[in-house]
């Protein structure tokens, strides 16, 4: 019997920022966030992954909340009020979600401009 495989790592969010972080610091998302883990970043690196994480964790928030727009305007639940009131509170949430998406970006930003 073959042994299992290794467990893959669980997917991060990609976010809008990824491919400048990349090119600034000349490492990948997942390399960088192996050595922040391992703790071989200088101080201003593993701020700035830091701040990657944040906005990856909330990026995975906007999509929770577009897949969840997504599937209550799919058709599978019936039309009526108690709908309109779920999909009202998600796109309120989906906005919340995006702000707080934007702030970590900005914050992203903010720590890549010395590098």
């Amino acid at each position: 019997m073959p042994p299992e495989p290794a467990p893959t790592p669980s997917r991060r969010a990609v976010s809008s920022l990824d491919h400048r972080l990349e090119a600034a610091t000349g490492h990948d998302i997942d390399t960088l966030w192996c050595y922040r883990d391992r703790g071989v970043l200088d101080e201003q690196h593993a701020q700035l992954v830091d701040r990657h994480r944040k906005l990856a964790k909330t990026q995975t928030g906007v999509i929770f909340h577009l897949r969840l727009l997504n599937r209550l305007s799919s058709g599978e639940f019936d039309v009526d009020g108690a709908l309109f009131t779920r999909i009202d509170r998600t796109v309120e949430q989906l906005e919340e979600a995006a702000d707080a998406r934007d702030a970590a970006a900005r914050d992203v930003l903010a720590a890549l401009e010395p590098i």
